[in-house]
């Protein structure tokens, strides 16, 4: 055996359901069905090409309970590339932990009942995963942690962020000094990487309290690849080595799609959307080292569309026509709205607001999978106290920033967070 045939992916989130509504074959909320499509697409890659190893580098659920249905649908798919004969490699990741040392993550289970084929990194450690002719591939693990985990373990510091930084070096390096050169060996991490680009709706819930610097994480160059997850936005920080985050397998909100600005003469400025996917890259052996075998490629799935439409207008006739038709230009213009979340932002005079017909804009694009109209009166003014809230915006980014606000809600604030954009979504319908 002398290739490797390796996949990377990771943040499948399975269970998120914001802006969904259930299915109605299953019960099932659309969202968690599109999940299970995008890692269909990605296990029938593995099937139909020979992959060895599938790397998954963390976020399997939305939160750390997932509901019995929710662990079958990702047992299924496990079970399916382990029929194929395919290896899994599986991260713990932030949303994978729970909140207490003594209690199990959701994926122990599959330790518990010595699941064949399938290996669960959740310990920074070198795991060793068998393969043909003696092959054995090395995955060198960092799970995710936290400042609070690494602070524990050590005495009292006056600098606590040299000593982090100091032990995640440490930690790496004995990674790196376990690897043997004549077996082919990728490291996996959960983890963010300072130069990361992060998404604004996912700063919004801060992403982590500890950064690791890419010079700590790749400068060993013991692993021919490093696969990252945790940061939703696919980002290549590395070519030598190859270091990526693969981003998120599905989109999860309106941040990560395409975005059409409509003028008043019809002109359509887009911004296009966020592929989503994986890294799909083969190992090869030169000599006595392991080496990737040219530039991994991205594949792209399926994803669902989010598409946002913003129209800003002084209509001196009709507001409801004047915004239809400028949707119609975003559609003349190459916009698909078919299957797709689609929010029409508007922004017009307040005494204009009454005057459009939700409904009738929502009907323009009935193709849709669901549509949301946004209304931002143009002068409006509010009298603000916090800097924060000066600026123009809409009602779900005030929500996000007040949330921002309020440390002592950081645990809740993913489920707050649906929980006041359905609201606003229901008033504003």
């Amino acid at each position: 055996m002398d290739t490797v045939r390796l996949i990377h992916f990771a943040d499948l989130h399975l269970g998120v359901e914001a802006g969904g509504r259930p299915n109605r074959a299953t019960g099932l909320n659309q969202r968690v069905h599109d999940v299970c499509d995008r890692l269909d697409e990605l296990c029938s890659v593995a099937e139909d090409e020979g992959v060895h190893v599938v790397l998954f580098c963390g976020d399997t659920f939305k939160h750390q309970h997932p509901t019995p249905t929710l662990q079958r649908l990702f047992a299924q798919r496990m079970r399916r590339l382990a029929r194929a004969g395919i290896r899994v490699f599986l991260l713990i990741g932030n949303h994978d932990l729970p909140k207490m040392a003594a209690l199990a993550h959701p994926l122990e289970i599959y330790e518990a009942l010595e699941v064949e084929g399938v290996v669960i990194g959740d310990r920074a450690r070198l795991y060793p995963i068998a393969l043909a002719d003696g092959v054995e591939l090395q995955v060198g693990a960092l799970p995710h942690f936290s400042r609070s985990q690494v602070l524990s373990k050590m005495d009292d510091t006056d600098d606590p962020d040299a000593t982090i930084e100091h032990a995640i070096s440490q930690a790496v390096r004995r990674l790196a000094d376990e690897v043997d050169p004549a077996q082919p060996a990728v490291f996996c991490g959960h983890c963010h990487v300072n130069q990361a680009v992060v998404s604004t709706s996912q700063a919004m819930f801060g992403l982590s309290d500890i950064e690791v610097p890419l010079s700590t994480l790749a400068s060993t160059g013991a692993f021919a690849y490093y696969a990252l997850g945790h940061i939703h936005h696919r980002q290549v920080l590395s070519t030598e080595p190859f270091v990526a985050y693969s981003g998120s397998l599905e989109r999860i909100d309106f941040s990560e799609g395409e975005v059409a600005v409509v003028g008043a003469n019809a002109a359509v400025e887009r911004r296009q959307r966020e592929a989503k996917g994986f890294y799909r890259f083969d190992l090869v052996q030169r000599g006595d080292r392991w080496t990737l075998d040219g530039a991994p490629v991205f594949r792209e799935v399926s994803a669902r569309p989010f598409i946002t439409v913003r129209i800003e207008m002084d209509a001196t006739g009709d507001p409801t026509a004047e915004v239809i038709g400028r949707i119609e230009a975003a559609r003349s213009a190459g916009c698909t709205f078919e299957s797709a979340f689609v929010k029409v932002a508007v922004t017009l005079d307040a005494s204009d607001r009454g005057r459009l017909r939700h409904r009738d804009i929502r009907d323009a694009v009935a193709e849709a999978y669901d549509c949301r109209v946004a209304v931002t009166a143009a002068d409006d003014a509010v009298a603000v106290r916090d800097p924060r809230f000066a600026e123009r915006m809409g009602e779900e980014e005030a929500l996000e920033r007040y949330l921002e606000t309020r440390q002592d809600w950081a645990p809740d604030r993913e489920e707050l967070s649906r929980l006041g954009r359905a609201l606003i979504r229901e008033v504003l319908a």
